[in-house]
């Protein structure tokens, strides 16, 4: 019985494998078609940080994380009417991504460091992004890639607490025409239907070195690039903006937003600027 049981355990390791290989080809290869994403999900440019990266899939978002930082490169949400509530009560405290578990990542993600920032994230409930930053005496915030009010309508909300969803944000920028567009982009999807959503930082060159925690390297920039049926619509963020500076003023196109991140944000798409999402979004 016992030779009989590590046979089983033996062909199911083989198994497993067999699953994880294929599975790790297909992110590798960056082929991945997810109801996140419209159409194909974002490819990595360089095969080097494609086979670095690694991608994690949750029910409300997916994310590439960064092999380097083990931040997220992009994240690709949907929004919907149907998702979209009022997040000012749902606790937003950060936590692992399980998802991350076993990685070589996870020590990034998870170094002492980290910890000890945890430690200092505000909870105050009053702000609806309260716990996404870290306490007032601390210069530079955290901010959610997918946020909470387009999701707080769903079971599933606390994923959006996920380290893989995480990124630094000075306060001003989180407070200012970040949220301004996700108020934006939620009072659309409120009226039309569904939008596509994928967002991410930025580095400047100078910044592109291995990541360590001593260089306490921040983004340069954020990007959001919102697709849906008529096109396109694609803001560039510089991280120092003050908290009143105006959403409109900070567009961009969509090959400026690859040229900048590395990567192919809609890769089986051929799409234009729209327009119309650009009015709904109140710019003319």
């Amino acid at each position: 019985m016992a030779v009989k049981n590590r046979q089983w355990a033996a062909w199911a390791a083989w198994v497993l494998g067999g699953i994880l290989a294929f599975a790790n080809s297909q992110v590798l290869g960056q082929s991945m078609s997810l109801t996140h994403c419209f159409g194909e999900c974002p490819r990595y440019e360089s095969q080097l940080a494609a086979e670095r990266a690694k991608v994690v899939v949750h029910h409300l978002y997916v994310a590439g994380l960064n092999g380097d930082s083990g931040l997220a490169d992009w994240s690709a949400y949907r929004l919907t009417a149907e998702a979209i509530g009022v997040a000012s009560l749902l606790p937003r405290a950060w936590r692992p991504d399980r998802l991350v578990q076993f990685s070589p990542l996870q020590d990034l993600l998870l170094t002492d460091d980290a910890e000890l920032s945890l430690a200092e994230i505000s909870t105050n409930n009053s702000n609806p992004y309260a716990g996404s930053g870290v306490t007032e005496s601390v210069p530079d915030a955290r901010a959610r890639l997918a946020p909470m009010t387009s999701f707080a309508n769903t079971p599933y909300w606390s994923d959006l607490n996920n380290l893989s969803n995480m990124v630094p944000m000075p306060a001003d920028l989180r407070r200012g025409v970040w949220l301004q567009l996700e108020q934006r982009l939620n009072r659309a999807a409120s009226r039309h239907g569904e939008l596509y959503v994928i967002a991410g930082p930025l580095f400047l060159i100078s910044n592109l070195s291995p990541f360590s925690a001593e260089q306490n390297q921040t983004p340069a920039a954020y990007y959001k690039v919102v697709a849906h049926s008529s096109g396109v619509a694609a803001f560039v963020f510089p991280a120092q903006l003050g908290q009143n500076a105006t959403v409109c003023d900070y567009q961009a196109t969509l090959a400026d937003v690859e040229g900048m991140a590395g990567l192919f944000l809609l890769p089986d798409r051929s799409v234009t600027r729209s327009d119309w999402l650009l009015a709904e979004l109140g710019c003319s």
